[in-house]
């Protein structure tokens, strides 16, 4: 390793390893790396550690003497230094790292792997990647390393690497480790990783809970349309959730018109479940759907909120208007919905509702 990339890396294990151990416990801390951000200087320049953290140098008591140093860094570092501050350097691109985590049962171990992605225009590179290992558990090893990659073992209370780089638009992994489940009662896991160029950053994963392979099976086979499949033909397509969401629409009109805000809201709620169903079953759909929806229920929840009885009408008016226009372009099968046409209802579906509530 050149004697270049030496110094930053090993800053980096210090550094990353402190926060990787903040983010994944998550325990509220107060961390400054905001000063380094507006003042254009590094840690060492107001700490003895050139990490950061830990004692001032006198620079660094200088600085925090000045009453204005939280909600003015650049300015108090003007006046400890006597210059004007420098520029700080132009930040990366937010999370130019993504990170997934996956998670596989095998009797009483199990294995997670973690892969990267650098979805923007320039290389990351001074990469630390850790994936925790739940309480309880302990950690057999590392069980793929990509080439270039230094597996550092256990860090704290993850599994931890060192990476190189990620060339832009490139990916990297598999980072693999496997655990022994121990006297642990709930082995989700979650992936942290922290580099340093172009400039500083972090990213953290969501939690993932381990499956055994035949429950991995079992879900890609299930949770994902299939009209090859008994059990998804038998599921309600779109005619029939469209009669609910018409018995919804129906509801909130009465609901609204008598001042029933409560209901009314009851119901924009039903029906943003009901066309949530359409997007699993009729996952084609989905888009059309939410293209039309998203705006139409941010509408009428303002309405609602503001107990604004035109606004709702207006709001009401153009969803409606929106399905109408959906039902004239479609014709999906070779079945045209144009002679489907939604209107303000002039009767109550209900007789046995009072409308105006308790």
């Amino acid at each position: 390793m050149h004697a270049k990339m030496r110094f930053p890396i090993l800053v980096a294990i210090v550094v990353l390893i402190g926060s990787v151990l903040w983010a994944l416990q998550t325990r509220s801390s107060v961390a400054l790396p905001d000063y380094t951000t507006k003042t254009g200087q590094i840690c060492g320049s107001c700490h003895v550690n050139p990490a950061g953290g830990g004692p001032l140098t006198a620079k660094g008591q200088a600085f925090a003497a000045i009453a204005t140093h939280i909600t003015d860094p650049a300015g108090a570092w003007a006046q400890v230094s006597g210059v004007a501050a420098a520029p700080p350097p132009p930040p990366a691109a937010a999370e130019a790292l993504q990170v997934t985590i996956e998670g596989t049962l095998d009797d009483n171990t199990a294995t997670y792997t973690i892969a990267l992605k650098n979805s923007s225009s320039s290389d990351v590179a001074d990469i630390f990647i850790a994936g925790t290992v739940p309480s309880g558990s302990s950690l057999i090893g590392a069980t793929a390393t990509p080439a270039g990659g230094n597996f550092l073992g256990l860090q704290g209370e993850a599994a931890a690497w060192l990476f190189a780089r990620v060339a832009a638009g490139g990916s990297a992994g598999p980072y693999s480790y496997k655990v022994n489940r121990g006297s642990a009662t709930n082995l989700a896991a979650r992936a942290f990783v922290h580099w340093l160029s172009p400039s500083d950053g972090t990213v953290l994963s969501a939690d993932v809970t381990p499956l055994s392979a035949a429950e991995k099976l079992i879900n890609a086979k299930f949770n994902n349309y299939s009209a090859d499949l008994a059990i998804w033909r038998i599921q309600a397509g779109t005619a029939p959730r469209m009669m609910e969401l018409t018995d919804h629409f129906n509801l909130m009109w009465f609901a609204a018109r008598a001042g029933n805000w409560t209901f009314a809201d009851f119901e924009i709620y039903r029906s943003d479940e009901t066309l949530k169903a359409i997007e699993v079953t009729r996952p084609a759909r989905a888009a059309g759907l939410r293209a039309w929806w998203q705006p139409a229920l941010t509408e009428l929840r303002d309405a609602l909120r503001a107990q604004d009885l035109a606004g709702f009408t207006q709001a009401y008016d153009r969803a409606i208007n929106g399905c109408n226009s959906c039902h004239v372009a479609s014709t999906g099968g070779g079945i045209s919905l144009k002679g489907v046409k939604v209107i303000r209802p002039t009767t109550p579906l209900f007789s046995n509702l009072d409308y105006a509530g308790n």
